[in-house]
């Protein structure tokens, strides 16, 4: 469950028949309020896309096509958006509307291949792949080139498949996609040294990759080469924390002699091409053309459950989290990624703040399994995000204590249990837990400017606490956060103007956060610039703080600041982390990842 996938998420698992969404139904708000013409549904479109929802936007684009059929753009956007939301029947509709007018539109020539290789039309499909080719552009030639060698593979010509994939073999960001599938089609046909060649290239380029790990560990075993299978394995765990489930199902395999290619069926390797292709979108920002690419592999390959995971992280990333909960669900018990989904379920159910399913279902996973680290530490994050410290504190505990020499992967352990130590008032044990994961990462902003202002903010080390944020700042300058952090320590130190010109940069790194605002707003007032004060004060007001922030600055507001005793007042305000705390990235299930900006940036003044 711990490993790091090139992507992990799904907007839902589109085997025929099980599309996501009942797109038809996206429209009935609009009918229902008389809002049924071109202008209605295209407005409605566009709002839907605003927010996120592919799937209701697909429908609406329909919708609106119907009203203007001739309209090209709308027919463009209705395809990319039907595909994306896994409505692959409306989709090959679509597509083949479109050809008639822009018959290289690559979507289109895509999913229209895709049909075709599904329903078994070799020859059609060639044909259609063979237009898309020429379409020219890196992404087009890879789909159709990968397509047509896993084509060529059905029609038992593997030297063909091969040779193939090597003509391809051109510009240099093609590699990692032909070396890969030169190695799943050489395993596939039995072709031992040219499948172990091709895959340990893939291993050596990519060697954090699950799907690359599991393919050459298969290729090993299957050649007689145990040792290396399993010491792969070893190091992957190593790596990246490992992932209990995953490795364990491929020892399990190699142990029973039961070890099948990763790739079993033509059909299979084309989905694999495009959830691979699909990756590539989703690391670039592309997530409607990503969702598609999982999509078709999905329909290729309702099975095909790395395909779903990535879709599930878009739908994430666009903030679609009952999409996301809904294809993780889908994923079913038993399976190498199960565990990795009920996780990813828990995440989305968590930022939808239905905490106690969130808690529930991570409980339950790690009560069936104590030795599962990974999910304990997710479970911890959970309660931290919810400010529930104390029992972060115990679950972090639980983990450290069942690793006992907490191996580098695990590093921020520490990191998490000292902020909830901190939170708890246990001090002492918080300022081990931070010194314990500087240790691991010397030079690490988060942890060194949690550190750093907490011992200013206690009257304590000063030198070296001070030392501590100024490193932070300069590791990461551009972090509005840390830099205020800074700004606020010279605040506490006395030293204002010092804070004033911190706090100035902090601002415009993050000009809304209220509490950055009014920390600028007391630095203004300690060096006499009052009237500015004031209106940095009514600046924070407006953004929204909490309320105990708000009845500050409306204090403030009424009556001024009093004077300030440097270090040993008490806080004028407590300035909250930003609501996320599950160290989670969004583009994949990292069990201990770099504390990112969300996990301690709105932590810079821990205590204020």
């Amino acid at each position: 469950m711990a490993f790091a996938l090139a992507l992990s998420g799904s907007a839902a698992a589109a085997a025929p028949g099980n599309e996501l969404g009942n797109i038809g139904e996206a429209v009935d708000p609009v009918e229902a309020l008389g809002l049924g013409s071109l202008s209605g549904f295209y407005l409605a479109a566009r709002h839907a896309r605003f927010n996120q929802d592919l799937t209701a936007a697909a429908g609406f684009y329909v919708s609106a096509l119907a009203k203007d059929r001739a309209n090209t753009d709308l027919l463009d956007t209705s395809l990319i958006l039907n595909v994306a939301s896994g409505n692959i029947s409306r989709s090959v509709t679509l597509a083949e509307q479109l050809l008639r007018s822009e018959p290289d539109n690559w979507i289109a020539l895509t999913t229209l291949a895709v049909d075709q290789i599904r329903n078994g039309e070799r020859g059609a499909a060639m044909e259609t792949l063979g237009n898309l080719d020429e379409v020219g552009g890196q992404i087009q030639e890879l789909v159709a080139g990968l397509l047509e060698a896993w084509i060529t593979v059905a029609k038992n010509d593997t030297d063909g498949a091969l040779a193939h994939l090597e003509e391809l073999s051109g510009p240099r960001q093609y590699e990692p996609s032909t070396t890969l599938h030169t190695g799943l089609i050489a395993d596939f046909a039995g072709r031992n040294d040219v499948a172990g060649e091709a895959l340990e290239a893939s291993f050596k380029r990519d060697a954090g990759s699950p799907r690359v790990v599991e393919a050459y560990v298969r290729a090993l075993a299957r050649a007689g080469n145990l040792d290396r299978a399993n010491e792969i394995l070893d190091e992957f765990e190593e790596r990246l924390g490992g992932n209990d489930q995953f490795t364990a199902s491929l020892r399990e395999a190699i142990a029973a002699g039961d070890v099948a290619p990763l790739i079993d069926t033509p059909m299979k390797g084309a989905a694999e091409a495009l959830y691979g292709l699909g990756t590539a979108y989703a690391r670039d920002g592309g997530n409607a053309q990503a969702a598609a690419l999982f999509q078709l592999a999905l329909y290729l390959d309702p099975e095909s459950y790395f395909a779903a995971m990535a879709l599930g992280q878009v739908m994430e990333s666009l903030q679609q989290y009952e999409a996301a909960i809904e294809i993780y669900r889908r994923i079913p018990d038993g399976h190498a990624l199960s565990r990795t989904a009920r996780v990813q379920e828990a995440l989305n159910l968590n930022a939808l703040e239905r905490n106690a399913e969130a808690i529930s279902l991570l409980s339950t996973a790690v009560e069936q399994d104590p030795t599962d680290v990974p999910t304990t530490v997710v479970l911890g994050n959970v309660y931290r995000d919810m400010e529930n410290y104390d029992q972060a504190r115990q679950t972090y505990s639980k983990a450290i204590d069942a690793l006992g020499d907490v191996p580098p992967a695990y590093w921020t352990l520490y990191y998490f249990r000292g902020i909830a130590r901190e939170r708890t008032n246990e001090w002492d044990g918080a300022e081990r837990d931070f010194r314990l994961a500087l240790t691991y990462r010397p030079d690490n902003a988060h942890t060194l400017n949690y550190l750093g202002y907490s011992l200013i903010d206690r009257g304590e080390k000063l030198s070296e606490a001070i030392g501590m944020v100024r490193r932070a700042v300069a590791a990461e300058p551009s972090n509005g956060y840390i830099v205020d952090s800074l700004g606020w320590a010279y605040y506490r130190l006395g030293r204002y103007q010092d804070a004033v010109r911190e706090l100035e940069r902090a601002v415009n790194l993050k000009p809304i956060d209220p509490v950055i605002n009014d920390h600028l707003g007391d630095a203004y007032w300690q060096v006499g610039r009052k009237r500015e004060a004031m209106f940095q004060w009514a600046h924070a007001r407006d953004f929204d703080p909490d309320p105990e922030l708000t009845a500050s600055i409306a204090k403030k507001l009424a009556e001024g600041l009093g004077p300030q005793t440097p270090v040993q007042q008490e806080a004028s305000n407590k300035h909250a982390a930003p609501a996320e705390g599950t160290g989670e990235a969004s583009i994949k299930v990292e069990i201990a990842p770099e504390p990112s900006e969300a996990d301690t940036g709105g932590e810079n003044a821990p205590k204020e």
